[in-house]
């Protein structure tokens, strides 16, 4: 390799965690056969019927969602779709990989029939007149879209509010925050609203509220999946992201949507070299440790290390000779989307201008969140002025090819060099953050996005907080295109850990409470 290399390993502190999933209406577990599995086998043994399974759900939603306001819509066909497995021949419904798994879908991905409003009054009349690809591809399987979910307007923050259902919260506490943007996916399976969604991931949507839900967030390889019947944020950084409650789910939808046939390894850890980020490790971070040396004695090298100018890739310093920081591209791409999506759809705004201008109408009325349309005006502001902004210059191939060659150091193992096969550290700084403010990141989120490597959040473990205990998640960035691999680590890892579980506590201030562990974790 030309470039120089300062990749820092130093053997030695690891960690240990549980991982402890929602018990609201299913198996509490984030490693196991998961909730598909599970409902595939009721189904066969004539326990439940596919229409008492989406019953169950619709009737949660009903009744806990006044203070999770996760859910946008329920589908109005939901109860047919489930009849219509039902009456399927036994052998014909076992040939469906998703049989009647309760699908949430971010409600900026087309479902046929209903709204596309990216959380925002003024996409309200968007109606899909088909199915998302993926969409497609998991009803297909047998999935059924049981209700689209909230998420932070036109996916701009991880706030987690929209003009169009307000402020999503924690299961855990409604004065704390679920993340963002894809706000309601995270917060629905964290209580037992659904077992597998779609998300998207632009900066780390999908991934953010996963680590404060106690759910997985799956950020795929750049391009590995089709964008058609997405509204788009960042073309050049957008991705569909699945999320699940249980890892073996995220396989499962991942078999569904790309069909590579490829598998992870059978003994992921065995040998697997990890560095871990120790400059965004939470201080004191007894569960995270844990988790970690529970890896490396599953016969992993686990080990501290830092990247080349790793404050320059997660958006604090400006590159060397730069005035300018990495940050999305969002903010300069989302007129020139905008003038692309709108005039493709009905009973919208036909381009960016019309839109800003029908959000200022209903900022007037008070219809909308006056900080969305203060953003969306800024946006375009910023593609007026983006041939003598630095921002921009700085922010497109210059930013994508310093990220990667820093990264590709850190896994390059020619020539012997020291290397790594995964990168670990928290997608969330706390296990917690106030609903009105939302979380602090540090930027390691951008490390995915800006390199087009895949990443995974995974609940490790359960932290004490003066309002009670709190999941523990960290992220693992992969190899592009490697994600089964990621996923079979995540499984592996966590089939380690003795976990604690989710368990239901509805009351004024939450709808689900975390346990002790279950039991000791076994060895695999």
């Amino acid at each position: 390799m030309s470039m120089r290399r300062t990749v820092v390993l130093k053997l030695g502190l690891l960690v240990t965690v549980c991982a402890c999933l929602p018990g609201g209406i299913a198996s509490a577990r984030s490693s196991g056969p998961g909730e598909v599995a599970r409902i595939e086998a009721q189904l066969a043994s004539g326990k439940v019927s596919c229409l008492s399974v989406i019953q169950a759900r619709l009737d949660r939603i009903a009744r806990l969602d006044g203070s999770l306001h996760a859910v946008v819509a329920l589908n109005p066909t939901a109860r047919d779709e489930a009849r219509r497995i039902d009456a399927l021949p036994r052998a014909a419904r076992q040939e469906l990989p998703l049989a009647c798994a309760p699908l949430l879908v971010k409600d900026n991905i087309d479902v046929a029939g209903m709204p596309t409003t990216a959380g925002s009054v003024a996409l309200a009349e968007n109606y899909a007149t088909a199915d998302a690809e993926a969409v497609a591809k998991l009803k297909r399987a047998g999935g059924i879209v049981i209700a689209k979910t909230n998420m932070s307007e036109f996916a701009f923050n991880y706030r987690g509010r929209s003009s169009i259902r307000g402020q999503t919260t924690s299961p855990f506490a409604f004065a704390e925050s679920a993340g963002g943007s894809s706000s309601g996916n995270a917060a629905a399976l964290a209580a037992g609203f659904g077992v597998i969604a779609l998300g998207t991931d632009t900066s780390g949507s999908a991934r953010v509220p996963a680590a404060l839900t106690g759910t997985v967030g799956l950020r795929p390889s750049f391009g590995a999946m089709p964008m058609g019947g997405v509204l788009p944020l960042s073309p050049t950084q957008d991705v569909i992201a699945p999320m699940c409650r249980h890892v073996a789910d995220c396989m499962a939808i991942w078999s569904v949507l790309v069909d590579t046939g490829r598998a992870g390894p059978r003994h992921p850890l065995k040998g697997l070299r990890v560095g871990v980020l120790a400059a965004f490790m939470r201080a004191g971070g007894y569960a995270e440790a844990q988790a970690l040396d529970r890896m490396r004695k599953a016969g992993a090298v686990v080990a501290d290390m830092h990247l080349r100018d790793e404050t320059v890739l997660t958006g604090k310093d400006a590159p060397s000779g730069e005035t300018a920081m990495f940050a999305s591209r969002s903010a300069f791409d989302f007129p020139a989307v905008m003038d692309a999506y709108l005039p493709s759809r009905a009973g919208v705004p036909q381009d960016a201008a019309a839109l800003l201008a029908e959000l200022r109408r209903l900022q007037a009325a008070g219809s909308t969140d006056p900080r969305v349309v203060e953003d969306v005006a800024t946006f375009s502001a910023n593609r007026a002025g983006a041939a003598a902004d630095p921002r921009y210059r700085v922010n497109g191939a210059f930013r994508d090819r310093y990220v990667a060659e820093r990264l590709d150091e850190a896994f390059d193992c020619e020539g012997g060099h020291p290397c790594v096969d995964v990168i670990v550290y928290p997608s969330v700084q706390a296990p917690s953050a106030p609903v009105d403010r939302g979380p602090e990141t540090a930027g390691t989120h951008r490390l995915a996005a800006y390199s087009g490597r895949p990443a995974m959040a995974i609940p490790v473990g359960v932290v004490g907080t003066p309002q009670g205990p709190r999941p523990v998640s960290l992220e693992l960035l992969g190899r592009r295109g490697d994600e089964a691999r990621l996923m079979a680590i995540a499984a592996a890892w966590q089939a380690r850990l003795p976990l604690h579980r989710m368990v239901r506590c509805e009351s004024g201030q939450a709808l689900v409470c975390l346990t002790a562990p279950a039991r000791t974790a076994t060895r695999r």
